[in-house]
């Protein structure tokens, strides 16, 4: 039994050192992250990550037509009304009358007369 026990520890020992001796090849894969690897791919640049499908933070972005909402602006508010014909006509007013006999002024300057 002894000379069985000395026999398998040899083995095993001679397993070892064979072990030891041999290098195993392995085979590195450098993967440097890039941006084609992101979720919305690369920017024009090839550098930079989008971060949406759109890449509205890329260099040099502009967005196209559409992009911006167009604003809601109201159409200019036409002439006013105009004030009511005084009793006893325009010369009776403070101001008297605009030139063309019909309007009262507001103003001494007649700021409101339409001068044609």
């Amino acid at each position: 039994m002894d000379n069985t026990v000395i026999i398998i520890l040899g083995i095993i020992l001679l397993v070892l050192i064979i072990l030891n001796h041999i290098t195993i090849i392995t085979t590195t894969t450098t993967s440097e992250a890039n941006c084609s690897q992101t979720a919305f791919g690369c920017c024009p640049d090839g550098v930079n990550s989008k971060v949406n499908f759109y890449g509205t933070n890329c260099p040099g972005y502009r967005p196209g037509p559409g992009y911006y909402p167009t604003p809601n602006i109201p159409p200019p508010p036409g002439p006013g009304p105009l004030p009511p014909k005084p009793v006893g006509g325009c010369a009776g007013t403070r101001y008297g009358c605009c030139p063309n006999n019909q309007t009262p002024k507001i103003n001494p300057q007649g700021s409101n007369c339409v001068l044609k």
